[in-house]
């Protein structure tokens, strides 16, 4: 996770809904240090493989919002399982030359939706 990622963690307003996540590195664990940190109701999936992980958390969740993922992460992958079952996709844009931009970039060149702001309102 760069100091980005880690900067838009510590921006997001959450409220009123209950997050999902992987217990795996990067914004993963940064978003549930967070949630325990500041009382956010939260459900993580672990252990098993990540194709029935992502499985499981596309169909927990409604929506997926990704910060950060490289080309090579499962982040790609996880909103393929979202878009798969018509469930929205948000994206932070990332600057061109980082590495770890590249999933979100590629994603929001691919029709997901542009998160623009630190505060989502569905």
């Amino acid at each position: 996770m760069s100091d980005y990622g880690r900067e838009v963690i510590s921006k997001l307003r959450i409220t009123n809904y209950e997050l999902v996540t992987i217990n795996v590195m990067g914004c993963n664990r940064e978003i549930i240090k967070k949630c325990r940190e500041n009382n956010i109701k939260i459900k993580i999936f672990e252990g098993g493989d990540f194709e029935m992980l992502n499985e499981q958390v596309a169909n927990y969740a409604d929506v997926l919002v990704i910060i950060e993922g490289g080309k090579n992460s499962g982040t790609i992958l996880l909103a393929q399982k979202f878009v798969e079952k018509n469930k929205l996709v948000y994206c932070v844009p990332g600057r061109i030359n980082d590495p770890n931009s590249f999933a979100c970039n590629w994603l929001i060149s691919q029709g997901a939706i542009l998160l623009i702001d630190f505060c989502i309102t569905l």
